[in-house]
Formats: structure tokens, C-alpha cells, sequence
């Protein structure tokens, strides 16, 4: 799973593209919001008090907070507020269930498919989830304390730049190849953390995704290096989920030569 332990103080990211960001939120929010928001009934408590926590700690990090619109749900009034996207789980009949999600930046998912179903159902399409993950992501829920968050990143190269990529009509491919200089291929990272509240007792999970030309490993052999050994340990059920544009060996070979390697 590769989770790390995550101080609060380090729980939300802010920088030069917070106002883009909102902006391209709040847009998506207004004219696709059953792409990028559904609720479960009951799920106001808890969205509200994830609300509470990204108030506090934005006005704690000298970051601005905008007024409450007042008639929204709490989780899109919270997901105004944060570059991340936000998802609430709830602990429902022994199974973690995501109650309500604002995803405006997925890769290759849709929020409004997921909602109401329990972990084994949202990652259900992750490749080697059901023998590999499922019962170390279960445990790893349950036995997460409010005191100890944690954030894990996990990173993918796809031929643009655009955030908004839900599961339909954004299967990428690239036509002409990929340059020297990396063109057209992006790495999109997203870093993603889990924190549990204290009077709900619900899991917060945030996705912040970060974006970076490929180009950029030109001057990074020692990464080059690590996504080459990575994408070469794919086997068949991880490149077919993996989307790269169609472009895998051609891939591989940029990453050798970025790399220096054979």
C-alpha cells in the first residue's frame, strides 16, 4: 500500500495553483455536478464536520476562507475551499462505505459510480486488489486513530494535462509517438491521505493530483530510473489498467534512454 505516517500540520496542500484549481472546481461543480459529486443520505453529519477540520486548518496555515454558501451540501462547501478532492467513508454494517465524494479531478473514475459502495466495490477495477490489497487496505481502516493520519502517492504518465479525467470518454491515445523532450506525455501524481474524525468516527480520503511534463526526468536520471524498473515489473493485468496513452514500449524505451540504461 505504501502508506506513510502524515503530521496534520502537512494534511492539505496550498500553492501558486489553488486559484485555478477552485476556479476549474467550482466550474465542473456547476455544469457536470452528477459527474463530480453524489451523497448518500445521512452523510451530512460527517461532511460537515470534514468541513469544520478544512476551515480550521486553512485559517491556521494563512490561507483565505471564503463564506459558506449556506445551502449546499457540507462536503461540496468544504471541497470549494480545498485543491484536493474529498471523499467521506463511514463504517456501515462492519464495512467501510463511501458516503459521499466531491472528485473533480479523478483519473479515470466517476464518483457518482462509486457512492454507497463499500472498498472491495470501489477498487474493485485496481488491478491485483481482490489477491493482493483488499484485506491490508480493510485492516489498514479499521485500525486507523484520529491521532495518527497517513498519506500514500501513486503516480501515472498520460498524454495530457487535463485534471478532469472520469471514466468515460478520456481513454487517451497518442498518435505520433513521444519526443525527445517528452511531448506529448504528463506525470500525474496524486497524493492521497486519510484521516479519521473524531466525533463521527468517519475516514476522510483526499486526492491531490500534481502534474509535471515528462520531460522534467531529463534532468532526473535516478527517476527516470525508478519508473523504468516499475513499468518493466508490469505484468498483463497492470498495463491493461494502467492507461499510457497506448504508448508502453515506446514509454519504457524513453525511460531507458532518460535513465541511461539499457
Amino acid at each position: 500500500m505504501g502508506m506513510h505516517s502524515l503530521s496534520i500540520d502537512d494534511w492539505l496542500l496550498v500553492d501558486e495553483h489553488r486559484d485555478a484549481d477552485l476556479a476549474y472546481k467550482a466550474e465542473l461543480l456547476e455544469r457536470a455536478r452528477p459527474v463530480v459529486f453524489a451523497a448518500e443520505p445521512g452523510s451530512e453529519p460527517a461532511s460537515a464536520e470534514l468541513l469544520e477540520a478544512v476551515r480550521e486548518w486553512l485559517a491556521s496555515h494563512g490561507a483565505s476562507v471564503a463564506e459558506a454558501v449556506g445551502d449546499e451540501h457540507p462536503l461540496i462547501e468544504a471541497a470549494r475551499l480545498v485543491q484536493e478532492d474529498l471523499a467521506v467513508l463511514q463504517l456501515v454494517d462492519g464495512h467501510w462505505v463511501l458516503t459521499a465524494g466531491v472528485v473533480a479531478f479523478p483519473t479515470h473514475w466517476t464518483v457518482s459510480d462509486k457512492v454507497g459502495l463499500p472498498l472491495e466495490g470501489i477498487h474493485a477495477p485496481v488491478a491485483h486488489y481482490e489477491t493482493e490489497l483488499r484485506e491490508r487496505v480493510d485492516r489498514f481502516h479499521d485500525r486507523l486513530t484520529v491521532d495518527r493520519p497517513a498519506w500514500r502517492r501513486n503516480w501515472f504518465v498520460l498524454p495530457t494535462s487535463e485534471l478532469h479525467l472520469p471514466a468515460f470518454g478520456h481513454r487517451l491515445h497518442v498518435a505520433d509517438g513521444i519526443t525527445d523532450d517528452g511531448r506529448p506525455m504528463w506525470i500525474r501524481s496524486e497524493r492521497q491521505t486519510l484521516r479519521r474524525l473524531p466525533e463521527s468516527d468517519a475516514i476522510v480520503f483526499t486526492i491531490r493530483v500534481q502534474q509535471a511534463p515528462l520531460g522534467v526526468l531529463r534532468a532526473r536520471p535516478d527517476l527516470a530510473a525508478k519508473m523504468l524498473a516499475a513499468t518493466r515489473s508490469w505484468d498483463r493485468e497492470k498495463r491493461m489498467y494502467t492507461a499510457t496513452g497506448g504508448v508502453l514500449g515506446e514509454l519504457i524505451q524513453w525511460l531507458a534512454n532518460a535513465a541511461d540504461v539499457d
